[in-house]
């Protein structure tokens, strides 16, 4: 992983300790209700990662494969492909189907739930759609396997494929049309000045650090 990236995770993990002893029980009803209901509009907003590609496809056009609506398209297909082109950034692009599993698990709630097979299909659905590359490990380089996994007992890896990536960077994708990033600034500002005046103060200040 990139030190800059590494360092910024740590900042962030620092100043979340900072607001541990700080709960819902410290708000007003108002309070409560208007953070709620903007979190809420977050994450219908967030649907829209999903709805936008299962309608349309990745991008408009005629492309065959990235113009194509994927009926299937979920959460889970865009928990993947964001894992997957943040994995791009770090050293090894790279990922096993096991650890691709491993990591939507780690998100809690239904994904725990889900079978190995659904990610599977999810997997498969989007190798077919040319958003993940999969290559045999005997295509890799020895050194390519050993940041992949410190054990062989996987036969396939997957990565973010360069077209798609190519998209993400131009931002011509049909989920920034779908789910603009104003909208979302708005509900986290909207958020912020809900807040106490002293937790407000002290997180406009670690924003400003």
């Amino acid at each position: 992983m990139r030190g800059g990236n590494l360092a910024e995770i740590y900042k962030i993990q620092k100043y979340i300790k900072n607001f541990e002893d700080f709960n819902w029980s410290d708000l007003d009803l108002y309070q409560k209700t208007t953070i709620a209901y903007h979190i809420l509009d977050i994450s219908l907003l967030a649907k829209n990662f999903h709805r936008s590609v299962r309608n349309k496809g990745v991008i408009n056009g005629e492309d065959k494969k990235f113009s194509k609506a994927q009926h299937d398209r979920d959460e889970i297909s865009s928990l993947i492909i964001i894992k997957l082109t943040l994995k791009y950034l770090e050293e090894s692009p790279w990922m096993t189907l096991n650890q691709i599993i491993h990591f939507c698990k780690s998100k809690g709630g239904k994904f725990v739930e889900l079978s190995r097979d659904t990610y599977e299909r999810r997997v498969s659905s989007l190798c077919l759609s040319g958003e993940i590359h999969k290559v045999h490990i005997k295509e890799l380089k020895d050194e390519d396997i050993a940041k992949i996994s410190h054990t062989r007992n996987f036969k396939y890896a997957y990565k973010v494929s360069r077209e798609v990536n190519e998209i993400h960077r131009k931002g011509e994708y049909n989920v920034a049309k779908a789910a603009p990033l104003d909208n979302f600034l708005l509900n986290m500002i909207n958020i912020i000045n809900t807040l106490p005046q002293n937790i407000r103060s002290e997180l406009l200040e670690k924003i400003k650090d």
